[in-house]
């Protein structure tokens, strides 16, 4: 027992000592369960929908102001359909109410009346929640116009759903595409922080820094090779996704080749930057998953609705590449080359790949210390 109880003593003062069993006992479980507190949110209760009124409108205040104070619905109101299914395209909203022409006149008229809801269904439980939202407003809105015009009976209003980009509201086709852009994550970041932290730990990157190589060329030379084997990865996981699994892929193959290769671009340089300044395979790979997986998977608005997240939180995931990739991977799969989408995003990406190459170069050694 005696020594025993000197090796647990030995364990014990061995863990204090470690930073990396603090991080791992206390400091990832607080992110996590942070972060799953406070940004995943199923429910998708604020989506931004725009709302055309085509006929009359003071016949149907009563229905604007449902809408408006709908606590599900972030409202926007357009003039005309065409400026709504313009941002419905551009992503400023993820669905569209259009009341026609005749809404008004049919129901005064005690007429079965429509209305339209166009959702973006890339991710099927948008079309799905919107429908069943506008379903709800509509009851309540009929409501207070029977009793407005003193009907006697409830009069028919119909939800013609139509869904955009993916009509059949096949998951798989919201899943994959967006499932690409976190293993391309996966790939350029994780692969290279463990790689050259490995380097570090064996000591060849102290030789390597011995030789005439300049540091540029070392910095150089890890950027390409695994973009080599980063880019023949995202082919392959495309390859699988249009041919094996038949989701549909609607844009250019060139823009999919270039916008990759700038996301790869940040991938790997966050990679090579974390694995420089840990220079730990253990501390790489938890710093990996803590600024880059996890991000990914959770923030990027990937796999969650980043409007159902806090303020706070929605700020946070302009910092994360991912997020900028995600839309574009998304549109190009799904919509096609929509290049207000593709501009904006892909320069968020060209500026994160600048500023991780600068500070990796910055905080690489040419000499041994």
């Amino acid at each position: 027992m005696r020594i025993l109880k000197a090796l647990v003593y030995k364990e014990f003062l061995q863990i204090i000592r470690d930073p990396s069993s603090i991080l791992t006992a206390f400091i990832l479980p607080f992110i996590l369960i942070t972060i799953f507190a406070t940004a995943i949110n199923l429910d998708n209760n604020s989506i931004e929908t725009g709302l055309v009124i085509e006929g009359n409108r003071g016949q149907v205040n009563d229905i604007i102001s449902s809408f408006d104070g709908s606590r599900f619905l972030t409202i926007r109101r357009y003039d005309n359909r065409k400026t709504a299914q313009e941002a419905l395209t551009r992503g400023d909203i993820r669905a569209l109410v259009v009341l026609p022409n005749d809404f008004a006149k049919a129901f005064i008229g005690e007429q079965s009346a429509t209305v339209q809801v166009i959702s973006d269904a890339s991710d099927p439980n948008i079309a799905l929640f919107t429908a069943a939202y506008v379903q709800g407003i509509m009851a309540t809105a009929q409501k207070i116009l029977m009793e407005a015009y003193g009907y006697q009976k409830s009069v028919g209003i119909q939800i013609e759903q139509i869904s955009w980009y993916n009509p059949e509201l096949k998951s798989r086709y919201f899943i994959l595409p967006n499932s690409i852009a976190i293993i391309m994550t996966l790939i350029g970041m994780l692969l290279t922080a463990l790689v050259i932290a490995r380097e570090w730990e064996r000591g060849t990157m102290e030789s390597l820094l011995t030789t005439k190589a300049t540091k540029l060329q070392i910095i150089l030379s890890k950027y390409i090779s695994y973009y080599c084997l980063a880019i023949l990865s995202a082919s392959f996981c495309t390859f699988l996704s249009v041919v094996i699994f038949g989701v549909p892929f609607r844009g250019s193959l060139l823009v999919y080749f270039v916008t990759s290769s700038l996301f790869l671009f940040v991938s790997i340089g966050m990679g090579c930057l974390i694995s420089t300044l840990t220079r730990n395979q253990f501390l790489a790979s938890v710093a990996a998953a803590m600024f880059g997986f996890l991000p990914a998977v959770i923030l990027s608005g990937g796999l969650f609705e980043i409007s159902s997240m806090p303020p706070l939180i929605q700020i946070a995931t302009n910092i994360i590449p991912a997020t900028h990739f995600v839309p574009i991977i998304k549109n190009l799969f799904m919509a096609g080359n929509i290049w207000d989408i593709i501009f904006r995003e892909s320069f968020n990406l060209f500026i994160f790949g600048i500023a991780m190459f600068a500070l990796l170069y910055g905080v690489t050694k040419e000499r041994l210390e």
